[in-house]
């Protein structure tokens, strides 16, 4: 098996194959927004969530999203 990213170097980027998901929780300063990601390179058991925040870098997956 492959490792997971949690035991590579967080000096790692990830390139975003794409958005899958969204989800709204909630936070002490309000709600926040959550996007599902699909990894390039890796399969549907290494997609995580990422705060919205996180994805400023990638607008244009958001729209496509």
């Amino acid at each position: 098996l492959p490792p997971t990213r949690d035991l590579l170097p967080a000096t790692e980027e990830w390139e975003i194959d794409r958005i899958i998901g969204h989800r709204t929780t909630a936070k002490r300063s309000g709600r926040a927004r959550q996007y599902l990601i699909r990894w390039k390179g890796l399969d549907a058991a290494e997609d995580s969530w990422l705060n919205e925040a996180d994805l400023r870098n990638a607008p244009e997956l958001k729209r496509e999203y």
